[in-house]
């Protein structure tokens, strides 16, 4: 008897729950897996029609799509660029005199309290010269302080417009608002239109006329006599000044500074003359008749002591007439542009006798001076 021979079934590999062997693939999206789905429908049906030719073409066309879809769908979003934000501009002090005779200064400034203080911030500081563009002449580091100084930086001769911005690692701020200076370094030059050289001057003082830089501060020092007047020169360049004068020859120094510092002067000479002011008293009328009102008309002249007429004198009239209870006139005028000033009255009914007009002239420069004349009742 034969043994029996038992086949011998071939052992199942062990297959664990729930795992797949091979490398582990991250899954698709929801959106992918529908995809993947209409693909194989749609190929399918392409097999079933049995269209030779078609289905290769076909099958690579989806596989694009499907490869196009997959990536879009598992695209991240790529990380926008941090924006630089540009640090805020800074201002300069704006001078309170633009002229300076100096060629260099120190410029100052303040920056936001923000940025204070921070590391990597500098002030650079431009010039432009006329018509010129502007350059870059000074830089410093920002401090600690909002209030910043820039020394010595240079001037050229001419207006400097300066403006100041900030820089950083964002880049560089929108410039400040610019402060000019202007260097000048010339003397003003003083011209005299009168008095005259030597000339003569019957009065108390002399009037200085003249030209010069516009602004310019004016001194007249008159060596006779010790004494100093002051004066500035107007937005044209000109100026008056009055001196007082001593006995005899004087010695005039002007000074003109003008508005950088600069200095320029002249002298000039003159002699007080022995002149004296006159007043010329005449009336209308000398003779009166008592018995009835009589209208009167009085004028005053009043001459320098160069004999020209004298405006802006100062007159007191007064009229007496004889006869008890008739207050005497009495007035006060100005003399005009031509040295004269007119009086009128009407003198009532008196008696006869004698009277009078008489005047007293008060000037500044030439002092006082008096006339009368006599009235006759008849």
């Amino acid at each position: 008897m034969q043994p029996s021979r038992v086949k011998a079934r071939p052992s199942q590999s062990p297959r664990l729950a729930g795992r797949h062997g091979g490398a582990q693939t991250p899954g698709l999206p929801l959106a992918a897996k529908g995809a993947l789905a209409l693909v194989v429908v749609a190929f399918g049906l392409v097999v079933l029609l049995n269209a030779p030719g078609v289905v290769g073409a076909f099958a690579g066309s989806l596989g694009n799509a499907f490869g196009g879809i997959v990536g879009k769908l598992s695209q991240t979003d790529a990380p926008s660029p941090t924006d630089l934000v540009l640090p805020p501009s800074p201002s300069l002090t704006v001078p309170t005199q633009p002229y300076t005779n100096q060629p260099k200064l120190d410029l100052t400034g303040t920056i936001p309290n923000s940025v204070a203080g921070q590391p990597g911030y500098t002030v650079r500081i431009y010039r432009k010269v006329g018509t010129a563009a502007a350059s870059v002449v000074a830089q410093v580091p920002v401090g600690s302080s909002p209030t910043f100084t820039v020394p010595q930086v240079a001037l050229a001769a001419g207006t400097d417009a300066f403006s100041a911005t900030l820089v950083s690692a964002a880049g560089e701020s929108p410039p400040s608002i610019a402060v000019t200076y202007i260097l000048d370094q010339a003397k003003p030059k003083i011209t005299i239109s009168a008095p005259a050289k030597n000339a003569i001057i019957n009065g108390t003082a002399a009037t200085i006329t003249g030209q010069t830089q516009a602004g310019s501060a004016i001194s007249a020092r008159n060596e006779a006599n010790g004494l100093t007047a002051v004066a500035t020169a107007d937005n044209t360049g000109a100026f008056s000044v009055v001196v007082a004068l001593a006995g005899g020859l004087n010695g005039i120094n002007i000074t003109a500074t003008d508005p950088a510092g600069n200095t320029g002067s002249v002298v000039i000479s003159v002699q007080r003359g022995t002149g004296s002011l006159s007043v010329k008293l005449t009336a209308s009328a000398y003779h009166m008749n008592p018995a009835k009102a009589n209208t009167i008309s009085m004028t005053v002249l009043v001459l320098d002591p160069n004999g020209a007429p004298l405006p802006g004198a100062n007159l007191t009239l007064t009229l007496t007439v004889p006869g008890d209870g008739i207050t005497p006139f009495s007035q006060q005028k100005v003399t005009g542009t031509a040295g004269t000033a007119v009086f009128k009255t009407t003198i009532p009914v008196t008696v006869a006798g004698k009277g009078e007009i008489a005047v007293i002239v008060d000037t500044t420069d030439y002092g006082q001076a008096t006339s009368q004349v006599p009235l006759t009742f008849n």
